[in-house]
């Protein structure tokens, strides 16, 4: 509902047009009457409305007078402004204000219903082009955080092509050939939190003086510098940076200036301190406990940090130890899992893995990679349905439903119905036992399958979209970037 103010200063004027915006329209609210100038410009700065209907020849500031003051203000108000006599001169000066409209009194209830609508549509459009602004903009935070994680922590394992070095480099405006690593890792008795927040104050501070890309990852924080100025004082500035930072300790690792093409290396060179203090510091209690916490993450469904938490735990299994010694202990973990899960889930969502005969024949890293995601999203799934049951009825067969019909138009009453319920108290049932609401739920679930056809890659994208409920090809990729972060065809290209 948008905010209407009146100014006039002719009491009858007031009372007709607040009389129609209240018994007229269901889409604009009286928030404020004026009677002057001076009080118009005080109950515009309290009330900031949407609409002001301004009459011109007022005692005191003039209407005109009274946009001139509060236009920088309030840029997107909109003004009509209202008097008894058609003037040329003042639709001259209403002009650059930007003023919406001009009508001459006596101003008839249709003609103020008119303008009503006119307004109306201008009000909904750039509401809706400034929600759209604000949708991209946080999409494009998203992707580029999302982007920087993944393109840093494939550094860990190799170096990158020049395409993906190239699209990196567009995304963040950097203009460098060369580059350097550094690692840094908050040590002691320390909660997660309190390492983050001070890798967030490390990261703000350090972008005041150099440009640098940055993500955690297994604990630590991984920094690359781009040697697009010198860098000769940068290890200066950082020290400055974490020695403020007391009484908190920190390991840190730093590589050499490479070639983007051969950053590897400086990951290498900069994991050197950390892969001599795990060789000191780490027991085997210690590590088996660890491997514990990160099951029971795995396992609780309602666990949002699950996946983070699992990705952080393998990236540093495969760097603290050879690439066998890691897929072994790939395999104790999900063994873990596949223990602490209750046979009966396991049975009745048929749901069959061997971890030793399925983890220690992959060859790579990107095998790997692969190999969990899959796994993860499946075992989540059915540890999912293992649970059901003791979702209420309806909640039950609204997911069943779901999983039975997702390649079809699917909307929330034509599942109520089906349920035999309200719509209201399904969406209810989504929110409080599933955390999400029903719309969200159907997406999520005809992505994960769209990700499996992609990656098969048997199916166009166009096609993909077909086969998991979506009729606009377009609108399955905006949706598809919504909740991934990347389009489908950079999925396609990454060969994820």
């Amino acid at each position: 509902m948008y905010q209407v103010m009146i100014v006039d200063d002719e009491e009858p004027v007031l009372d007709s047009f607040a009389f129609i915006l209240e018994n007229n329209t269901t889409d604009f609210e009286l928030c404020a009457k004026a009677r002057s100038g001076t009080e118009a410009v005080r109950l515009i700065y309290e009330h900031a409305p949407d609409l002001v209907f301004m009459d011109i020849q007022m005692p005191g500031i003039n209407g005109i007078d009274v946009i001139e003051q509060v236009r920088t203000s309030f840029p997107k108000t909109v003004f009509i402004l209202a008097t008894a006599y058609e003037r040329f001169d003042i639709a001259q000066k209403a002009i650059p204000l930007g003023v919406f409209s001009y009508i001459v009194k006596p101003v008839s209830r249709k003609m103020l219903l008119d303008e009503l609508s006119r307004v109306k549509n201008h009000l909904d459009s750039v509401r809706e082009t400034e929600l759209r602004r604000i949708e991209d903009t946080q999409l494009l935070e998203k992707t580029k955080n999302e982007e920087t994680k993944r393109f840093l922590c494939g550094l860990m394992w190799r170096n990158h092509e020049e395409n993906e070095w190239k699209k990196l480099l567009s995304l963040f405006s950097i203009n460098s050939d060369r580059g350097v690593i550094y690692l840094l890792e908050a040590t002691g008795d320390i909660s997660e939190d309190i390492r983050n927040s001070n890798y967030e104050i490390i990261k703000d501070k350090i972008q005041f003086k150099f440009l640098c890309l940055s993500t955690v990852v297994a604990g630590r924080m991984l920094i690359f510098f781009p040697e697009e100025k010198s860098l000769n004082k940068l290890d200066y500035y950082l020290d400055d940076i974490i020695k403020k930072l007391s009484p908190y300790n920190f390991i840190q690792g730093k590589g050499g200036v490479y070639p983007l093409g051969l950053l590897h290396n400086s990951f290498l060179e900069a994991f050197q301190p950390f892969a001599i203090a795990s060789e000191k510091e780490d027991s085997y209690s210690s590590g088996w406990e660890r491997m514990k916490l990160v099951c029971d993450s795995i396992i609780d469904i309602k666990n949002p940090d699950a996946e983070n938490i699992f990705e952080d735990f393998w990236m540093e299994m495969f760097n603290r130890f050879s690439f066998q010694v890691a897929l072994g202990k790939m395999v104790s973990l999900f063994s873990l899992i596949l223990n602490r899960i209750e046979k009966q889930v396991l049975i009745s969502s048929n749901f069959n893995i061997d971890p030793a005969e399925e983890i220690m024949v992959l060859g790579s890293i990107k095998e790997w990679q692969r190999w969990a995601s899959q796994i993860f999203d499946s075992l989540r799934m059915h540890i999912q349905l293992g649970k059901d049951q003791s979702y209420p009825r309806p909640l039950t067969a609204a997911i069943v439903y779901i999983r039975e019909n997702y390649q079809k138009p699917i909307h929330l009453s034509m599942v109520a119905e089906a349920c035999d319920v309200t719509s209201s108290y399904l969406s209810r049932l989504f929110k409080e036992y599933l955390g999400t609401n029903f719309v969200d739920y159907i997406n999520q679930f005809r992505l994960n399958k769209a990700i499996t056809l992609l990656e098969g890659k048997k199916h166009s994208i166009k096609k993909v979209a077909y086969l998991v409920g979506y009729q606009d090809p377009n609108y399955f990729s905006r949706i598809f970037r919504r909740h991934m972060g990347i389009s489908p065809s950079d999925l396609e290209k990454e060969g994820l």
